[in-house]
């Protein structure tokens, strides 16, 4: 239960560099997305969040890094439009919102 809360707590870190972050939301994602790293995707013991995680994790990095210093993760933001950008911000608002709801009905 404790990685669970760990992982509810890189989600909210997660969100505060979202919505305080300078810059377009893909860099914002990228941001982000140091604290989601964090999260193991067994973290999260409900299987419908878990797979939320998973589908978060996989459109933030799956472009192939094209050299240099730059990740997958800055890859596939440097190929993400605005509204994808967007829809990816939200599911992870969302599945804060989703864990958190879950660890209090426990």
């Amino acid at each position: 239960m404790a990685d669970a809360f760990n992982a509810l707590e890189k989600l909210a870190d997660a969100l505060y560099a979202l919505a305080t972050g300078s810059g377009r939301v893909q860099e914002r994602l990228g941001d982000a997305a140091i604290f989601l790293i964090r999260v193991r995707p067994e973290d999260i013991s409900d299987e419908n969040l878990r797979r939320i995680f998973i589908g978060v994790m996989d459109d933030l990095s799956y472009a192939q890094a094209q050299g240099g210093d730059e990740g997958n993760i800055r890859a596939t933001m440097r190929l993400t439009d605005d509204e994808d950008a967007r829809s990816i911000a939200r599911r992870i608002l969302e599945l804060y919102h989703g864990l958190d709801r879950f660890l209090r009905e426990r």
